[in-house]
């Protein structure tokens, strides 16, 4: 079934004008369940309950409050928030600035859309396309769909373009809010080992096919027994871990699980970087030159 668009917009930046069209980029195939009724499984209606005067409200008696404070409200009419809508004009995606995309980080990145040239833009289409993709560049803009602004990125994608919505700058929490573990010592030794271990684990390109829902996929096989009748299995339980106490030992045995016959064990090389961090750290304790190799300056 062929994709809907679920908007028309128009790129602008100087005097160019390209009218588009979105297309949602992805859809979510998380396993989803309706409640049932257990005495019969009807689906169950979800109504609209007021707890003041203990009785179901129909949704025209409904109006819309912003909580200023812990349990006051103040109201607004549709033609209040109507008067409160982006001035600009709808479905108009304005680019502000052009950026490197490494200079945007992934934590502001909330939904994607394609974006399709629209009847008559394909030369302007293709020429931004071919000219973000030759700079290395992503524009940053506004888009203002349906009276509301929203931050945006449009970026080349698959000899296209496409568009991100961005959460603004208040809306992504602070990293300082979090333990990160600053004050703790990281000796080099360790690093040398999780080092190797990125390597070891470290490909080339990245490919999400090899990645599956495999809760999704056992639902589905779950339920697909319980419709032939068949008794639903249980899914293998991982391995228990334990606490990680010894974090060389366990970085030491992460390598020598994966490691081959072709590379040096983990183990010898653990104590080579510990022997080589032990003579830089004191330089004294070199081992001194052997006898054969030693001028003598005494009689014989």
């Amino acid at each position: 079934m062929a994709s809907r668009p679920i908007a028309n917009g128009n790129i602008s930046f100087g005097l160019v004008s390209i009218p588009v069209k979105l297309f949602s980029a992805a859809r979510s195939k998380s396993v989803s369940f309706n409640l049932l009724h257990g005495k019969d499984h009807s689906r169950i209606q979800q109504k609209i309950y007021c707890p003041v005067d203990d009785a179901i409200v129909d949704r025209s008696e409904l109006v819309r409050g912003y909580e200023i404070e812990k349990g006051r409200f103040v109201v607004f009419t549709d033609e209040e928030l109507k008067n409160l809508e982006a001035s600009g004009s709808d479905h108009a995606i304005e680019i502000t600035e052009f950026l490197p995309l490494r200079e945007v980080d992934p934590v502001y990145f909330e939904e994607s859309y394609f974006l399709e040239s629209d009847h008559g833009a394909g030369k302007a289409y293709r020429l931004l396309t071919e000219a973000m993709t030759t700079t290395e560049r992503v524009a940053l803009g506004r888009y203002t769909m349906r009276g509301k602004e929203h931050l945006v990125l449009v970026r080349p994608y698959a000899k296209g373009l496409m568009l991100h919505f961005l959460y603004y700058a208040d809306e992504v929490k602070a990293a300082d809010e979090f333990d990160r573990s600053l004050n703790e010592a990281v000796k080099d030794n360790e690093l040398t080992l999780a080092k190797r271990l990125i390597d070891d684990l470290t490909q080339k390109k990245f490919d999400p096919s090899q990645y599956h829902d495999t809760y999704r996929e056992r639902v589905i096989e779950a339920a697909q027994q319980k419709v032939a009748g068949e008794e639903v299995t249980a899914a293998p339980k991982p391995a228990e871990r334990g606490q990680v106490i010894d974090l060389m030992a366990a970085l030491k045995a992460s390598l020598e699980k994966r490691g081959g016959t072709s590379r040096k064990s983990a183990a010898d090389e653990a104590e080579e970087v510990e022997k080589k961090i032990a003579v830089n750290a004191h330089p004294q304790r070199r081992v001194a030159p052997s006898a054969k190799g030693r001028r003598t300056t005494g009689k014989k």
